[in-house]
């Protein structure tokens, strides 16, 4: 069992007692990334303690991330049970919202039983991995992938502003590309009865002028409500579920 404590900005992951194990560490710091963004709606932190040099896991807890917390996240640990004096540890730091949206330290940060305050952990983004329960996911059409394209029009209407609004899917299903003022990314999948589809969408918070916030609003939620596509040699479109066109994309040059 695990008892967890959230606060504003605070994250307490507890680990309750195990029998027969006196020792009682409690790693605590932050967790930060360099992106300006805002979390995704029902975002959680997951730190675990892993036992290097293979990073075999020992103990972790996870906790939401309140609707107000933004980075740093702080956290706290609480491992009870023995610690050898002879083996290396580390904690690796997990931000995860839906399938979209996943940050995570590349490498253990190395920490010491002895000293387990202060410590910072710097998180990035990174594919989600996949449940091993699950099946492999379909692989995108090479059609699609590593390409930039350039939106032409929202709902059926031509795009404006001075900075084109572009999509690029990669071979890994990472979606990023800038909405007209601020970057974005997010995951696509493709399913046998949903062709194509997007996660929650992460991106910067740059203000722009009204008009141009409004269409990119407008254009992430075509992204959310996307169901399929149409593709037509230099000419993409993404469709609904009732095939009506949400967004028209050309091929970049």
């Amino acid at each position: 069992m695990r008892r967890l404590m959230v606060t504003t900005f605070a994250f307490a992951l507890t680990m309750m007692a195990l029998p027969a194990l006196a020792q009682h560490v409690t790693f605590s710091g932050n967790v930060t990334y360099r992106e300006r963004i805002a979390l995704p709606p029902g975002a959680q932190l997951n730190v675990t303690l892993v036992e290097l040099p293979h990073a075999t896991p020992v103990a972790g807890a996870s906790a939401k991330v309140p609707a107000t917390g933004g980075a740093p996240l702080a956290f706290e640990l609480h491992v009870r049970r023995t610690l050898r004096a002879d083996t290396t540890y580390g904690l690796i730091a997990e931000i995860s919202a839906g399938n979209g949206f996943y940050f995570r330290n590349p490498t253990p940060v190395a920490v010491d039983p002895a000293s387990p305050a202060a410590i910072n952990i710097l998180v990035r983004s990174a594919p989600a991995p996949k449940p091993v329960s699950e099946p492999d996911m379909p692989l995108p059409p090479a059609s699609l992938t590593d390409i930039s394209w350039t939106v032409t029009s929202i709902g059926g209407r031509p795009v404006s502003g001075t900075r084109p609004i572009t999509l690029s899917i990669g071979a890994d299903l990472a979606v990023g590309g800038n909405g007209g003022c601020n970057n974005y990314f997010t995951e696509a999948s493709f399913e046998t009865d949903l062709p194509l589809a997007f996660g929650p969408i992460a991106g910067t918070r740059m203000a722009c002028e009204p008009t141009v916030m409004a269409q990119e609003a407008r254009f992430f939620a075509a992204l959310g409500a996307t169901a399929g596509y149409l593709l037509e040699g230099d000419t993409l479109k993404l469709v609904d579920a009732a095939g009506v066109p949400l967004l028209g994309l050309i091929r970049a040059p």
